[in-house]
């Protein structure tokens, strides 16, 4: 198999497979940072992969660090290319820079408990894989 990168606007489908390949399974926090990712790209109007930075505010510890797996798969932002840098906190938040801009997004708290609670978090994740934007994420650009 040959890895390339994949452009958010072939779907989400695309983005899911490698997500769960690179991750392991299928979870709601991973399949958020793939839509954050995407979103973030859309904002800041770029490519990824290259001259795009992320910082995550999730830590280490799981689930809420799975947030990770989904934004390196969505941006190809990685910590090898030094354009990730994970943060502690345990916060699903993560801060993208592109030329001079900045952009943070969120997880809706409510969505935050959800995944924690979750009793089918696979069923969970293919749920929010079609949620709108709007509905899972605050942003905000940043001076």
């Amino acid at each position: 198999m040959h890895w390339r990168r994949i452009p958010p606007d072939e779907g989400f489908e695309a983005l899911l497979f490698f997500g769960v390949r690179l991750h392991g399974h299928l979870g709601p926090f991973m399949v958020a940072g793939l839509k954050m990712g995407a979103l973030a790209l859309r904002l800041l109007d770029h490519p990824g992969y290259q001259g795009i930075e992320a910082e995550v505010e999730t830590g280490t510890t799981p689930p809420v660090s799975c947030l990770v797996d989904g934004i390196q798969i969505s941006t190809g932002c990685t910590a090898g290319k030094g354009n990730l840098r994970i943060r502690d906190g345990g916060i699903p938040r993560a801060t993208f820079r592109v030329r001079g801009r900045s952009l943070r997004i969120t997880l809706k708290d409510g969505w935050t408990r959800e995944f924690h609670d979750a009793a089918e978090p696979e069923e969970l994740a293919r749920r929010v894989l079609y949620l709108p934007e709007e509905e899972l994420f605050e942003w905000e650009i940043l001076p």
